[in-house]
Formats: structure tokens, sequence, C-alpha cells
């Protein structure tokens, strides 16, 4: 979905502002929902081109541009959340699809709705090389 800067208010942006500064301690550093959206759209990206085992291990961290969209949604206006919230659904669908649920896992804790559901998820296509070790719920 496109939107468009110039109907935000001030309201808007301090929510915007107020999000990456509450967040920055647990991230690292003070971000943008925009810097958000885009980290999201390129994981995403990766998975979808067939992700490589080499980074599986790193693959919880990866997803944290998608808890620090989660943490921040409640921080930010209603309407900077209507305005991004298809965009954000738009990339979780593309997420479900390029994914599959863990070993073991319910399906309530896999889908939207089910809390932090992408952490239990992996990617549907995975480029491995011989003798790379996966995660044991992979």
């Amino acid at each position: 979905m496109e939107w468009s800067p110039q109907i935000l208010s001030a309201d808007d942006y301090a929510s915007i502002h107020k999000a990456g500064c509450a967040l920055a301690a647990r991230y690292g550093r003070v971000v943008t929902i925009n810097a958000m959206l885009s980290a999201w759209t390129q994981f995403i990206e990766e998975i979808e081109d067939g992700f490589d085992a080499e980074y599986a291990f790193e693959y919880d961290h990866d997803l944290r541009c998608r808890d620090w969209l989660a943490d921040a949604w409640p921080l930010l206006t209603e309407t900077v959340r209507t305005l991004r919230e298809g965009e954000l659904r738009e990339l979780d669908a593309r997420y479900l699809k390029a994914t599959i649920a863990l070993e073991g896992v319910t399906v309530e804790c896999t889908e939207p709705g089910g809390g932090r559901w992408w952490h239990f998820r992996r990617p549907r296509h995975i480029e491995r090389m011989e003798g790379s070790d996966l995660p044991s719920r992979w």
C-alpha cells in the first residue's frame, strides 16, 4: 500500500519517533518504521529466494525486525497503524507462504494471532551444503 507522508500530523511523526526511542535500548539503536518494514521485506526476499543453511543459526536474530514492528505497533498513532497495516499484512502473508511451521509446534502458534508466530516457522526452501547443520526443530 502506498502512503503519503503529507497526511501525517505532528502527533503521528512524534509517535514514530517515540517508538524508535522507546525501543532503542532493546534493539541497540533508534530506528524507524520505514527502516524496519524495509528490513522485514529484505529478509522475506532472502527466504523466498531460498534460505542459505549457513545462516540458520542467525535466523532468530534476523527476525528482530519483525519483533520491533510488533513492539512498536501499540506506540504508533492509529493513523500510522492504519496507513502501514496493509503493507505489514502483505509482508506477513509472503512470510507465511515462504515458510513452514516448526516441528512439534501447534498451528495456533505459527500463524498471525498466535503471539510472535513468526518465531515458530522456518524457511520452506533451504539451500544446504553437505555437512551443514540445521537447528534441531527444522
